[in-house]
């Protein structure tokens, strides 16, 4: 299945035809490659397609912006905690000023990658354990499901007491963004499972 792959990097000036880019591309080609040099414009992207399967690759550190990597990491994460995000650099990160490691550490779905010892081979081992993730998450289980069966996309998936309702496809969109409805209709699905589980085991 097709996913986006987002590297905001400053020091990417040759955009998909960076040598990095170009090799991580040649090697998965499920992956829909953009390029950022400008943070600004990365994370609007990211904030626009936040509905999409993704993995965003965010350096570190951008000389002459004012938004740093960590900065990005922390705006995502306001939004959503769905998104993979890979922090790089071309330097150990104990070797980096200026960046709050804890911020980074503490954050779901985080990895490092260091651009100076790492190889590409072991940037596509790592975005390829990442979409392995996605196997078992729900939002991507329903989007896989969707896919297959697109005349299921317009069905009625939850109806609130309200009386408001929403299809298959307007849930995935609300999981993706984490929303209040998605956060409810995940806990209610897991909720479910481990229902039919336990029912399963006293049987």
């Amino acid at each position: 299945m097709k996913y986006k792959l987002v590297f905001i990097d400053d020091h990417m000036q040759d955009g998909k035809n960076d040598a990095f880019v170009r090799a991580i591309g040649k090697k998965l080609s499920d992956a829909e490659l953009t390029v950022f040099t400008d943070p600004n414009k990365g994370m609007k992207f990211i904030m626009d397609n936040l509905n999409s399967q993704m993995i965003a690759f965010i350096d570190c550190k951008f000389d002459g912006f004012e938004k740093q990597g960590t900065d990005l990491l922390k705006e995502i994460r306001k939004q959503t905690s769905l998104l993979y995000i890979v922090m790089m650099s071309a330097n150990n990160l104990k070797q980096i000023e200026g960046i709050d490691i804890s911020a980074m550490i503490n954050e779901d779905f985080i990895w490092f990658y260091d651009r100076n010892n790492g190889s590409n081979e072991e940037a596509c081992a790592l975005i390829q354990k990442i979409t392995q993730y996605w196997s078992s998450r729900f939002d991507c289980v329903l989007e896989c499901w969707l896919v297959r069966h697109p005349e299921d996309k317009d069905k009625i998936a939850f109806r609130q007491v309200s009386g408001e309702s929403y299809t298959w496809e307007q849930i995935l969109t609300e999981l993706r963004l984490q929303t209040k409805i998605g956060r409810m209709f995940e806990q209610m699905i897991n909720q479910f499972y481990i229902y039919q589980l336990n029912g399963k085991a006293d049987e």
